[in-house]
């Protein structure tokens, strides 16, 4: 099936209290059992087919990745042959062990590119760099939005802009501790005859007002939370960007500043604003 892993379109033939019938344009059938949606024959509507056991397997539910993608997926576990990703389906899909490139840490969020194994299953890989394409219509001084998909202590910081567009920052330009998979803002140092871009994490005065606006931002919410949250270093990367909306690594530099400028507590599993 030339469509294993991507989305399509169908049409409804035939429904039967939970159970569907589609065809594609090419006359392909396929049979979707789900109760999750309400469609009348006739509808045309997008489905995603990919293995299960050994099967093909149809449903309507969209993936958060696609076959030749380069997405963010959570790590949800580890076994003997590799890490699973939540790609929005009942089946997680597997990242081998042998197509990492650091080992990631659980519900942390990784860059990745499904592709097809060579047994016909989904599977993806963190090797994304001959992937990454180079870009035409970014410009030095530019800010742009990136991933952190490799940390090399040789080389520097391996990145992804827009998650598409392959970068590093140099060894030399990099000052402090970043995290596998940490979206940040960078500025665009140089760009390469090839297309490929040298980034900076420094974003010269803006890199010190987002900062501070951190700051202020992880303080506003603690008064709205009576003063304390259950939140600090250890908290879930994940949690502290649903709260807080942003990275952990910015989380932690935001309560650093607000506890120099002695406005909270840091304890193990908390802050909060510390009283006059």
């Amino acid at each position: 099936m030339n469509n294993l892993g991507k989305t399509i379109e169908a049409k409804v033939i035939n429904h039967k209290a939970d159970e569907y019938t589609l065809e594609d344009f090419d006359k392909n059938t396929y049979h979707i059992k789900s109760n999750e949606r309400n469609y009348d024959v006739g509808d045309t509507v997008k489905i995603f087919n990919y293995p299960v056991d050994n099967e093909i397997v149809s449903t309507f539910r969209m993936p958060f990745i696609e076959v030749g993608e380069i997405r963010e997926l959570k790590v949800v576990s580890k076994t003997r042959i590799g890490y699973f990703l939540n790609m929005g389906l009942d089946k997680d899909v597997l990242l081998p062990f042998s197509e990492t490139i650091r080992e990631p840490k659980l519900n942390s969020m990784v860059l990745v590119k499904l592709y097809i194994d060579k047994s016909g299953r989904l599977a993806t890989t963190m090797k994304i760099r001959k992937t990454l394409e180079r870009s035409s219509g970014i410009h030095k001084g530019d800010i742009v939005d990136g991933v952190i998909y490799n940390i090399s202590r040789e080389f520097g910081l391996f990145v992804a802009v827009d998650d598409k567009y392959e970068a590093m920052v140099q060894k030399k330009d990099v000052f402090e501790d970043y995290d596998l998979g940490e979206r940040m803002k960078f500025r665009v140092q140089a760009v390469r005859d090839d297309g490929r871009l040298i980034l900076s994490t420094k974003l010269e005065k803006s890199a010190y007002d987002e900062h501070k606006s951190d700051s202020l931002k992880v303080y506003e919410i603690l008064l709205k939370n009576k003063g304390k949250m259950n939140y600090a270093d250890k908290s879930d990367p994940d949690e502290i960007r649903k709260v807080f909306n942003m990275s952990k690594s910015s989380f932690k530099r935001a309560i650093a500043i607000l506890y120099r400028q002695r406005k909270i507590i840091i304890n193990d599993d908390s802050i909060e604003i510390k009283e006059d």
